[in-house]
């Protein structure tokens, strides 16, 4: 149970408990009304006390029983109340019961913290699963997984369609609808979250309950992973005091010079603003622990036999021995920085690694954001993009990575080539070789 559910529990046994107590002179003094009141009270509040314990709670009959005896004597003492030893003989008896209850629910129901971890899309999951990982198993935690819908965000900055992808986690994820789950009546201890930009994304957006702002009302400890890593440089200086950076608790970040970039951005923002009175203060906020995706992709095992069936019939050679597999990864800055010129790069990629098609395969995954991007920015592009994405497919040389997971193409493949991205940080850890591509060199050789 809830530290708080179980905090509350024992405070309305508290409060039966005293009455039951004090009641017996006050009963012999009210009218029948306000007497059948205050007893109707006291039943409800039992009523509920055993609700709630059942609902959340294993082998616990007995006590279930014991509330359920209490509100039999709370029914005939309402029907006792001129009958002054019945009554006082009940009174007695009702107080017996609250008192072990009582003492049961402290001594008998133990306290759990109640963890939600609020991921949008799959493909981000692997920010926070370590760390549901560490804290599923704990007798002392409950976990649920609440994965939320988010929007496209149209080019006039209105909301597009709606996507949920709660049906796209691994198997050993158990999920819970976002429907079933009410943050505002359950009130979690902690909140894992990965997306701080609440209003201000333009490309997607999560619906406004999910808002940081509003999640940090819900909840004693309100915890942001980013979604992303970052190189040494750190992030992006609006990172560091995105919507989900200030209203939350803590923020999990990456040790040394991003983990400073972070406290210093955040300080001078806080101190410019006059917030320091209002805001968690920099060493207090920002754990230099790491990120949960470096985790994941250092874990990752991936056998041939386990991938995509399409993956393995570009894989195998005809001898059944193995291709050399390339990650190429086309990310969204370099797209909105160079537009046309990242097109006729990609034209003389493909051609490249189809000729070499007996000996390579080119494992190609855009960032996961990259078509809405064009679409909410820089829609004339969208044509002509899509153009060639058909083309790779229906070629089927190569191969199309649209899997939740980005893990899987770490894992499987020898090298990375394409843009800096959060994407290449998290290969760095892999130990395989790696090569920046630039768009503007348009001869293969010449770049590698």
């Amino acid at each position: 149970m809830k530290k708080q559910a179980k905090k509350q529990l024992c405070e309305s046994m508290e409060y039966l408990l005293y009455t039951s107590e004090t009641i017996g002179d006050l009963l012999g003094r009210l009218s029948q009304e306000q007497a059948t009141d205050i007893l109707a009270q006291m039943q409800e509040l039992a009523i509920h006390a055993g609700e709630i314990i059942e609902t959340t709670e294993n082998d616990c009959a007995e006590i279930i029983q014991k509330l359920e005896n209490a509100c039999e004597i709370i029914y005939q003492l309402s029907g006792s109340l001129d009958e002054f030893k019945v009554r006082n003989h009940l009174l007695k008896e009702l107080k017996e019961l609250f008192e072990i209850v009582h003492d049961e629910i402290r001594r008998n129901i133990p306290e759990k913290l109640e963890i939600l971890f609020l991921p949008y899309q799959v493909s981000m999951w692997d920010s926070l699963e370590s760390v549901w990982l560490a804290a599923k198993d704990r007798d002392d935690m409950d976990c649920y997984v609440v994965p939320i819908p988010f929007y496209d965000v149209l080019p006039d900055n209105s909301l597009g369609n709606i996507h949920y992808e709660g049906d796209r986690y691994p198997d050993y994820v158990p999920v819970t609808s976002y429907l079933k789950y009410s943050i505002e009546d359950r009130r979690p201890d902690v909140i894992f979250f990965h997306n701080p930009y609440d209003e201000y994304n333009r490309v997607t957006r999560i619906p406004e309950q999910y808002y940081s702002k509003n999640l940090k009302k819900c909840t004693d400890m309100l915890v942001y992973i980013p979604y992303f890593v970052s190189e040494e440089d750190g992030p992006a200086e609006y990172q560091c005091y995105t919507s989900g950076v200030l209203f939350a608790d803590r923020v999990i970040v990456q040790p040394g010079s991003i983990y400073e970039k972070y406290c210093k951005v955040y300080t001078n923002v806080v101190r410019h603003n006059g917030l320091e009175d209002t805001l968690i203060p920099a060493e207090q906020k920002f754990l230099p622990l790491g990120s949960p995706k470096f985790d994941k992709v250092l874990n990752m095992k991936c056998e041939m036999e386990e991938l995509p069936e399409a993956w393995q019939k570009v894989i195998r050679k005809p001898d059944g021995s193995r291709k050399k597999i390339l990650l190429y990864n086309l990310s969204i800055t370099p797209m909105l920085e160079n537009r046309e010129q990242t097109l006729k790069k990609l034209d003389n990629v493909f051609q490249f690694f189809k000729e070499k098609r007996e000996e390579l395969v080119l494992l190609w995954r855009p960032h996961p954001l990259l078509i809405k991007t064009i679409e909410s920015m820089v829609p004339w592009l969208r044509d002509a993009y899509m153009q060639r994405v058909r083309q790779f497919q229906e070629e089927g040389w190569g191969i199309y990575d649209e899997t939740p997971d980005p893990n899987l193409a770490m894992a499987v493949s020898d090298g990375y080539y394409g843009d800096m991205s959060s994407l290449l940080t998290t290969y760095r850890e892999t130990g395989k070789p790696i090569l920046l591509q630039d768009a503007y060199i348009l001869d293969v050789y010449s770049s590698s």
